[in-house]
């Protein structure tokens, strides 16, 4: 398989969106060491970009024989069907520009821009390059919310995997768990309160799926290379579910650390100690969120790829999805907009198994 990432990618043109993300530049690192011919990095985090520049170059991760471009560009502008114009055309497109969190969907304005970034932004960035070399190798990032969702941000993933391979059926995909303490993420966030003296949230009776950094680039592209229109997952037992409580306390162990339980009225303000971090139990009772993330729904079916890696024999894309990606669109432009209520009615009418969980809390009202 490693001889056959390197061909695929050795002396290749590749087009990075969200490249200045954690899982984006993961994969570019791994595929820099390839020696690409160029690659072009669009992402709208201006200091992402910067910062991965001043990094990449102090690694020595650039090769003399590559020819790297950062490009400040949104994914749902015609500003990136420029970058494909003038940078391309492409030799393979990973597309990994997202808004990645729950919380997204607090209300309509950040809700529709999540499903328009991840829906019309990723089939951008992968039509514009298919149109202009028909041989490109496309990819796309999804995540273990997509099986079955029960957020709009889940829900988002997998409207997006069924309109881009409804209408580009090469495109390759894989299902991501969390990948530990990547930006944003709640361990990361942990480490940063321990370094403010703030208490340490933690949702009750909830477990996710975590995986290394390294590994997150891996799986990508191993799953870039799979048979065309794949979507790739872990195997069972290949990612361990781990419950969040129990993670913060394995990293507090090994940072040398004890802890204290705290009350919500007991969690504001710095630790007046800082060996004895505070540990806030919250109910797992905000919108969206669900107890545990599963990489394949119930109606779908895994089958053995490599060693600790699947593939999910889904179904038949749906032609909703297309119409439901152009009236996200289209609803962008409109004044006035569409509600939260309307995007959620107008989503399950899509994806039957959407089963929202609803909720009037919200993680933004608190710690």
């Amino acid at each position: 398989m490693n001889d056959e990432i390197y061909q695929a990618y050795h002396g290749s043109r590749i087009l990075i969106t969200g490249g200045a993300g954690f899982i984006g530049g993961q994969t570019l690192r791994l595929l820099l060491a390839l020696e690409p011919a160029k690659v072009v990095v669009a992402d709208t985090w201006e200091n992402g970009l910067a910062e991965l520049v001043r990094d990449l170059r102090s690694e020595g991760a650039i090769s003399a024989k590559t020819v790297f471009e950062p490009r400040l560009v949104d994914v749902t502008s015609p500003l990136l069907n420029r970058v494909v114009h003038d940078d391309g055309p492409f030799d393979a497109v990973f597309a990994f520009a997202a808004a990645k969190h729950v919380r997204t969907e607090r209300e309509p304005v950040s809700a529709l821009h999540m499903l328009n970034v991840n829906i019309n932004g990723t089939f951008r960035a992968l039509s514009a390059a298919a149109e202009s070399n028909p041989a490109c190798r496309l990819f796309m990032v999804s995540t273990d919310k997509a099986a079955d969702p029960s957020s709009l941000m889940g829900a988002s993933k997998r409207v997006m995997e069924e309109y881009v391979k409804h209408e580009l059926p090469m495109v390759n995909t894989t299902r991501f768990a969390n990948v530990a303490f990547s930006s944003g993420s709640l361990l990361e966030s942990w480490l940063i309160r321990l370094g403010r003296g703030h208490a340490l949230p933690v949702p009750a009776d909830t477990t996710r799926y975590f995986v290394r950094p390294v590994e997150a680039g891996q799986l990508c592209m191993l799953a870039s290379v799979a048979p065309p229109g794949s979507i790739v997952v872990p195997a069972d037992g290949a990612v361990d579910s781990v419950e969040l409580s129990v993670a913060l306390k394995r990293i507090l162990s090994a940072l040398g650390l004890t802890w204290r339980q705290v009350e919500a009225s007991d969690a504001e303000g710095q630790n007046q100690d800082r060996s004895v971090a505070r540990i806030l139990v919250t109910a797992r009772d905000t919108a969206g969120e669900k107890a545990a993330e599963s990489f394949i729904g119930a109606a779908e079916q895994r089958s053995a790829w490599l060693p600790s890696v699947d593939i999910i024999a889904a179904a038949p894309p749906r032609g909703a999805c297309v119409e439901v990606a152009q009236w996200i669109g289209r609803a962008c432009n409109e004044l006035p907009g569409p509600s939260v209520e309307d995007l959620l009615e107008r989503i399950h009418a899509t994806l039957p198994e959407f089963d929202h969980v609803t909720s009037d809390r919200r993680l933004d009202d608190r710690i």
